[in-house]
C-alpha cells in the first residue's frame, strides 16, 4: 500500500505544476517531499505526455494524462490513477 501511494502521490504532484499546462516543456525540475523530479512535457492529440526521472536519475517515469486518469510508469513499474485519488492525499491536480 505504502509503494503505491507513494507512486500516486510522486506522479499526481508531476500533473499537478502548474506551468505543465503549457504545450510545451523542455528541462523543468522541482522539488516535492525532498525528491528532485526532472521532467519534460508536451500535449500531443488531446493528452499531456510527461517524461523524466525522479531520485538523481535513478527512477524513470512517462505519465500520460488522459481526461480523468493518468497512467504511464514510475520506476519502470505501471501505475494508474485518476486525478481525484490524488486529490484525495492533498494533491492538487489541474484538468487536461
Amino acid at each position: 500500500m505504502f509503494l503505491k501511494s507513494f507512486q500516486i502521490a510522486a506522479a499526481a504532484a508531476l500533473i499537478a505544476v502548474p506551468a505543465m499546462a503549457q504545450a510545451e516543456e523542455a528541462g523543468a525540475k522541482f522539488t516535492h517531499e525532498g525528491v528532485t523530479y526532472v521532467y519534460t512535457t508536451q500535449v500531443s492529440g488531446g493528452e499531456r505526455v510527461i517524461k523524466g526521472t525522479a531520485f538523481n536519475g535513478k527512477a524513470p517515469f512517462e505519465l500520460h494524462v488522459r481526461g480523468r486518469y493518468v497512467t504511464g510508469t514510475f520506476n519502470n513499474q505501471a501505475v494508474e490513477f485518476t486525478q481525484a485519488e490524488a486529490r484525495a492525499l492533498g494533491i492538487q491536480v489541474a484538468s487536461n
